[in-house]
């Protein structure tokens, strides 16, 4: 980050150090699942006797593809849900972290072929998952559900296919079960992608599914 401050704005500047405050917060709460067995003995050491941080025990060799997904794909869409600002700013810090810890040695090239790829991915769809996530919210309030249904489902569900107007979901945890078509409006429909997470109460009326209730919706 002090190599960036140099030339960049203080607007943009602060952007970057909320992402890399939100990325520091994701490590010390998150990281040490990513250890193998050596490294967690050391960080379990470490944090017990000098109440230390995964931040400050490991430096950035221990980033690597793992940590900067888990907190693209997951952590932020889930627990900060931020604006579309601050979900486009996160992305580009990320890609350039991966492109950093490139130049200086320490994400070896196929890594950083793959990590360049997934975070390049992860940055675009990063500020849909959440205008969706707020789409989904609306669409509910003003379509509620006022008809009896036959049964329902609360999951997360993987989007498996869209048509317009339309999404076909398989239960992404447990029963694998396929649902479909779940009715959503044609701007939803149009911003989703196969392959996101959608946290989802699903009812069926009749032969199509509504949605009772939304959550997150998570990149793939």
């Amino acid at each position: 980050m002090t190599e960036q401050q140099a030339r960049l704005s203080p607007k943009t500047c602060s952007g970057y150090e909320e992402a890399i405050s939100f990325f520091r917060t994701y490590l010390n709460s998150y990281g040490h699942r990513h250890l193998n067995r050596d490294e967690t003995t050391k960080y379990e050491k470490l944090e017990a006797s000098e109440d230390k941080l995964f931040w400050d025990i490991f430096g950035p060799e221990h980033l690597g593809l793992s940590e900067i997904s888990d907190f693209l794909a997951d952590f932020m869409p889930r627990k900060v849900a931020g604006s579309r600002t601050l979900m486009e700013t996160t992305g580009r810090v990320m890609l350039k972290l991966v492109k950093w810890l490139h130049e200086k040695g320490y994400m070896p090239d196929k890594e950083y072929e793959e990590a360049e790829e997934n975070v390049k991915e992860l940055k675009a769809d990063l500020p849909l998952v959440g205008e969706v996530t707020d789409l989904l919210s609306d669409y509910i309030q003003r379509h509620p559900v006022e008809t009896q249904y036959t049964s329902d489902i609360d999951a997360y569900f993987e989007i498996a296919k869209i048509e317009p107007g339309k999404l076909w979901l398989e239960d992404y945890l447990e029963s694998k079960k396929k649902v479909g078509p779940v009715l959503v409006s044609e701007e939803i429909s149009s911003k989703c992608k196969v392959g996101w997470t959608v946290s989802l109460w699903v009812v069926k009326t009749g032969k199509v599914w509504r949605i009772l209730e939304s959550g997150n919706v998570l990149p793939r």
